[in-house]
């Protein structure tokens, strides 16, 4: 230490105040002495101060030059320190009073405790013990009881959001989960501190790689400060269409139309208990829609509160954070007790889909990720439909099942739906015809039940064309709805309520001359004593050229890289002229230079050996 800086700190020594050195800061700061609140700075001179408690401006000068990289702090109580930025050659007066002399020790105690800083929740990590967290509660589970191999346990969680876009999980066992079930509100902001951080478990919905475990450490109350940089919900929207691509059991969080809203239903549990279900079908931006499962709590809060809405002819939008990827119905999305349900959103992207819906998105075609149970897994082989009767398609003892391109040239709009059974039969939704009683309740035969409302669902007859014949094939709910864009509920009212006959013929007319993909299954049935091959439709889906383009390029390289040279079943049918204007009858396209090509021409397409 060089001799100007011991003569200052002998002199201010004498005067029974203590300094602390603070280290060295930043090289372009001048040093300077920060002072306690209610005592003088350093370098004041009042009259009532003795004359060795001062620093001439000399001294001063011999400070800077010695260490003027070095920045000092002063305190004269231990238990305070006032702001910083006083230099030496421009002291700030301030108020003239005497001050007791504090351990240094103590005051650096001090002043870590008062300074403990917020920490992002995105910072937390296992290694990290003390730490503080101001963030608003987003979702909280109930309260669990259950048995362990220590006897009876109880646990809830509850989600943080904090102003800088963290989430994280916090769970309570037990004495926690009696301590804070009550002080935990949705929608509240606390600050937290203390309690293990570790890594989240697979069923943590959040996009977080922690979870923060209370226990007898933690300090948890509720911040009664400004909480306007808090969000209400942080969203990580998926669209419906990347659901084929997730893993089952996925979280995920979700936006869309609401289309249609089945009742609610009691179901029963393999334990013998009861719990209500309802169903409703959600659809987006992307040309897909999903099967939305609502359990428990909120069948009769959002769920009736969506039915409400529908009933009312109006389409709702759903924001669904945190749903898990089912299998059931193909795929399916299901809520859990940590899902968060939002009716109508005041998010950006519900006015968009809002927008979108009503210019056009209603009546845009649609496929449905779920489907019947008994439909999936099974293969289906692309066909025309000349191939149907030229192969006889539906005589043998299990229905064919086939795809084939055409367009709807014809619909029967006389008869497009029938009143359906609401009721659950063999844990499946029973969906018979139903009929009026006297008392203007309907009656299903199959299930033996009155009841007071009905579904409409579609009944549609459509003739279907490609460039080899046409057909009759049948659409029910899924697929109908995917080919109109409305429900048949909507479509009966739209016609039978409010006898809007000349918008229901423009609803009709705009069906006819769109080219689908159309999934079928060709069975033969007995009608009136007479066998007839029946045609249904699963599935449809709008055809792209360019879409069409990938997926004959992606079989062709699967034959180019096969054993054999056989011709993609996708190409049978598959207008040649995409892609490959310009040629005639005969000709062909070469798409490869391997040995096993394969071409197409107006004539058909049939594989070329070279």
């Amino acid at each position: 230490m060089g001799l100007a800086l011991r003569q200052v700190l002998s002199k201010l020594l004498a005067t029974h105040h203590v300094f602390r050195v603070n280290g060295l800061l930043d090289s372009s700061v001048t040093p300077s002495v920060e002072p306690a609140v209610n005592n003088l700075p350093f370098g004041e001179c009042p009259s009532s101060m003795p004359a060795q408690g001062t620093v001439d401006a000399k001294m001063q000068q011999l400070s800077l030059n010695d260490y003027h990289n070095q920045r000092f702090m002063v305190t004269v109580r231990g238990d305070a320190f006032g702001p910083s930025g006083n230099t030496y050659g421009n002291p700030v007066p301030h108020s003239n009073m005497h001050s007791t002399p504090m351990h240094v020790g103590r005051s650096h105690m001090a002043r870590n405790e008062t300074l403990l800083r917020i920490t992002p929740i995105n910072a937390l990590n296992p290694y990290q013990t003390r730490w503080k967290i101001k963030a608003r509660v987003t979702a909280k589970t109930d309260l669990k009881h259950f048995a362990s191999a220590r006897g009876p346990e109880k646990v809830f969680s509850f989600d943080l959001l904090d102003a800088q876009g963290g989430e994280v999980r916090a769970i309570c066992f037990n004495l926690q989960a009696d301590q804070y079930f009550e002080l935990i509100e949705v929608g509240k902001v606390y600050l937290i501190s203390k309690g293990l951080s570790k890594p989240a478990q697979n069923f943590n919905p959040l996009n977080t790689d922690y979870e923060i475990l209370v226990d007898h450490r933690t300090s948890i109350e509720i911040y009664c400060g400004d909480e306007s940089s808090f969000s209400m919900q942080h969203y990580n929207f998926r669209q419906i269409r990347e659901i084929e691509n997730m893993e089952i059991g996925d979280f995920v969080d979700l936006v869309g139309i609401v289309t249609s809203v089945g009742p609610s239903i009691i179901m029963k549990r393999k334990d013998g208990t009861e719990a209500k279900k309802r169903t409703l079908q959600l659809k987006d931006m992307s040309g897909r829609s999903v099967q939305i499962i609502f359990w428990g709590k909120f069948v009769d809060a959002e769920g009736k509160q969506l039915q409400l809405l529908s009933d009312s002819v109006s389409n709702p939008i759903l924001a669904l954070k945190g749903g898990r990827i089912s299998d059931f119905s193909g795929r399916s999305v299901v809520t859990i007790s940590s899902t968060q349900l939002k009716v109508n959103p005041d998010v950006p992207v519900a006015e968009r889909l809002k927008q979108w819906y009503m210019a056009g998105g209603k009546i845009a075609p649609c496929v449905s990720l779920s489907q019947d149970v008994s439909s999936i897994s099974r293969i289906y082989v692309h066909k025309t439909i000349a191939q149907i009767k030229y192969e006889n398609l539906g005589r043998s003892d299990k229905p064919d099942l086939i795809t084939v391109k055409a367009v709807i040239s014809h619909v029967l709009a006389d008869n497009f739906c029938y009143p359906a059974c609401t009721l659950e039969f063999n844990g499946k939704r029973c969906n018979k015809k139903v009929t009026r009683n006297g008392d203007w309740t309907w009656y299903c035969g199959r299930c033996n039940e009155s009841f007071e409302n009905c579904e409409y669902r579609y009944l549609l007859m459509c003739q279907i064309m490609d460039h080899t014949s046409t057909t009759f094939a049948t659409a029910f709910q899924e697929a109908g709805e995917a080919i109109v864009g409305y429900t048949a509920h909507e479509l009966f009212i739209i016609r039978n309520v409010d006898q809007d006959e000349a918008r229901f013929t423009e609803i009709m007319e705009a069906v006819l001359g769109r080219k689908y993909l159309f999934k079928l299954t060709i069975k033969e049935e007995t009608f009136n004593s007479e066998q007839h091959v029946k045609a249904n439709i699963v599935s449809v889906e709008k055809l792209d050229a360019l879409d069409v383009s990938h997926h004959l390029l992606k079989q062709i390289d699967n034959s180019l890289n096969g054993v054999s040279c056989s011709a993609p079943k996708d190409a049978l049918s598959y207008n040649p002229n995409v892609g490959g204007a310009g040629l005639g009858a005969g000709q062909g396209m070469q798409t490869s230079s391997h040995a096993c090509g394969y071409t197409t021409g107006v004539g058909g397409a049939g594989p070329v050996c070279q």
